[in-house]
């Protein structure tokens, strides 16, 4: 009886430690299994210092703060330099009496200062035009650090009629994209690490798939560096380049009225003579076409003069017939 009784309590007793041991392995299991579809499991989360990627919704980390150095003012408080980026652009109206001087002097102006041509075009220069004037119209990028130097000689091109600078401080973006794209690196850094330690296929399609994104952001974020930076390292100049027979000085409205009513005589004169250019050069054009012109009108006045000769001589001998 007592050995029936021994068995018993022993059955009972291993049957309650495997539960526990079943309990025990199934709590431990749930705990490693991933909380998220196609996230790595086990290790790989523990890896980002207790933190889970997937659980973050592959987002990106919070932007660190760029890299902007403190300053001290004269009072001895503390500043932050925000280290501006500028965009510089002008826009110059040139006119000239000698307008391929005036474009060599561009081109040799160009070279000098280390910039380039980013387009450049030229029309105009027919008789048609009351001018005759040829006009350019040219784009120009120039170090930044020459901005000065080319618009003060630029003035030297022509009679400058007019001149339109702007200027863009983009460096709240600019440090913005520079600090999203370091912890994009960053993300990829780890990613890389936890790639080469993977070992099912599961894990190894989940961060090959972060790292995918990772790199089209670093992608983009390099993109939009280096436009600011081609933008902020060269300055854009728009230049018009207009030929004129005499450029446009206006007399102000301060001048005295002598000097006023000179310069109105003189505008009249030089459109007097400017419009019997134009005659000449629009007769030069149609030389052919007033010879034969100029030749139908002889013919009509010489076949006028016969039949007005002709009406008058048979005028005159009516006349004596009436008048024997």
């Amino acid at each position: 009886m007592k050995q029936k009784l021994f068995v018993l309590c022993m059955s009972a007793a291993l049957l309650l430690a495997g539960c526990g041991g079943g309990a025990m392995a199934g709590s431990t299991a749930a705990s490693s299994a991933p909380s998220t579809p196609g996230a790595p499991s086990g290790e790989f989360q523990e890896s980002w210092g207790g933190e889970n990627y997937w659980d973050m919704g592959g987002a990106d980390f919070a932007p660190a703060e760029p890299d902007i150095p403190l300053g001290e003012d004269e009072s001895g408080s503390v500043y932050q330099n925000t280290r501006a980026k500028l965009i510089r652009r002008a826009e110059l109206s040139i006119q000239t009496e000698q307008f391929d001087q005036s474009e060599a002097a561009l081109n040799q102006l160009v070279d000098s200062c280390g910039g380039y041509f980013e387009t450049s075009s030229r029309y105009g220069g027919s008789w048609r035009d009351v001018n005759a004037n040829r006009n350019g119209e040219y784009t120009v990028r120039v170090p930044a650090e020459k901005y000065s130097q080319f618009l003060t000689s630029a003035g030297d091109l022509g009679y400058v009629t007019s001149i339109n600078e702007t200027s863009e401080d983009v460096g709240e973006a600019y440090y913005d994209t520079e600090a999203r794209l370091k912890t994009q690196r960053t993300k990829q850094e780890r990613l890389l690490a936890l790639l080469e330690r993977a070992e099912t296929m599961e894990d190894i399609i989940a961060l090959e798939n972060a790292l995918s994104d990772v790199e089209y952001q670093i992608e983009q974020y390099s993109s939009t560096l280096n436009r600011y930076d081609a933008l902020i390292g060269f300055a854009t100049f728009n230049i018009y380049l207009n030929e004129v027979n005499r450029v446009t000085q206006e007399v102000g409205e301060t001048a005295s009225l002598g000097a006023r009513m000179a310069a109105g005589f003189q505008a009249s004169f030089r459109g007097l003579g400017q419009g019997f250019q134009n005659f000449l050069i629009w007769a030069s054009y149609n030389i052919f076409l007033l010879v034969i012109l100029a030749a139908v009108a002889v013919v009509a006045v010489i076949v006028g003069k016969r039949e007005l000769d002709k009406r008058n001589g048979k005028g005159d001998k009516k006349g004596e017939q009436e008048h024997p």
